[in-house]
């Protein structure tokens, strides 16, 4: 789900743990849900965060 388009605003894993753009919270679930070695756009750390956040438990 990793986003390598040319002119894509993708950012990696330790660029997205450094914005101000995810409270505390989000940003410990998006450290265990993002892979080191891929980019991300900021909708897809939002689409990734909001399924693990709406996963049901067992």
């Amino acid at each position: 789900m990793s986003t390598q388009e040319a002119g894509t605003n993708a950012f990696s894993k330790k660029q997205m743990l450094a914005s101000t753009l995810f409270t505390p919270k989000h940003k410990d679930v998006l450290d265990v849900i993002l892979q080191d070695d891929n980019r991300y756009t900021l909708d897809e750390a939002e689409q990734l965060l909001k399924l693990f956040l709406n996963e049901e438990v067992i």
